[in-house]
């Protein structure tokens, strides 16, 4: 739906204060009343919007992920799902930074959230369980990978150095070798 497509993009060039309901009407060229005849409020447009922008990420994971025959290659699915070339850009950077800004305060984007992480987690350490690390070492570092995911979208987003998807995935690899220093194929992924 193009209102859904539009308040994301509202909300990625004018932030949560900045983003109306006028305004993505605008944007869409439709009146407000059409806006809200498919959306009550500001608040119900752009979780739909925000859960549009992260079936689209889970969908490339998923297409990835099918790809992958090797518990690494299912980890570095789920990696490159998260650095897509269609995704990793500030401008929807801007757009997640937005939203995060306000799931302390936000009840409806605590749950999006929260999910979103769960579903993450689980994927990295599905993936890394399966290499044959322990479950603690597996936890640990799919939590600390995850965390890494996070910063790298925030400077993504912020804009600091210019990062790109590739030094972004460089990082992930990194802290995986950190973690599995004698198993190749952690620094080697075959799915891209």
């Amino acid at each position: 739906m193009a209102v859904v497509t539009a308040a994301f993009e509202v909300l990625s060039s004018h932030g949560m204060q900045g983003t109306t309901l006028q305004r993505v009407a605008e944007h869409t060229g439709v009146s407000k009343a059409s806006v809200l005849h498919y959306f009550s409020n500001k608040q119900n447009l752009i979780e739909t919007a925000l859960r549009r922008a992260n079936t689209m990420l889970r969908l490339e994971a998923v297409a990835f992920l099918n790809l992958a025959e090797t518990p690494w290659e299912r980890f570095y699915a789920v990696v490159e799902a998260n650095f897509s070339p269609t995704t990793f850009h500030a401008e929807v950077a801007h757009g997640w930074i937005a939203m995060c800004a306000e799931v302390p305060h936000n009840p409806q984007f605590q749950r999006l959230q929260t999910a979103i992480y769960r579903r993450l987690n689980t994927n990295l350490y599905s993936a890394l369980k399966d290499t044959g690390a322990s479950e603690t070492e597996a936890k640990s570092v799919a939590h600390t990978v995850s965390l890494l995911i996070d910063r790298l979208w925030l400077r993504c987003g912020l804009q600091i150095g210019g990062l790109n998807r590739e030094e972004a995935i460089v990082q992930i690899e990194g802290v995986v070798g950190l973690h599995f220093p004698d198993d190749t194929d952690a620094s080697s992924p075959k799915t891209r």
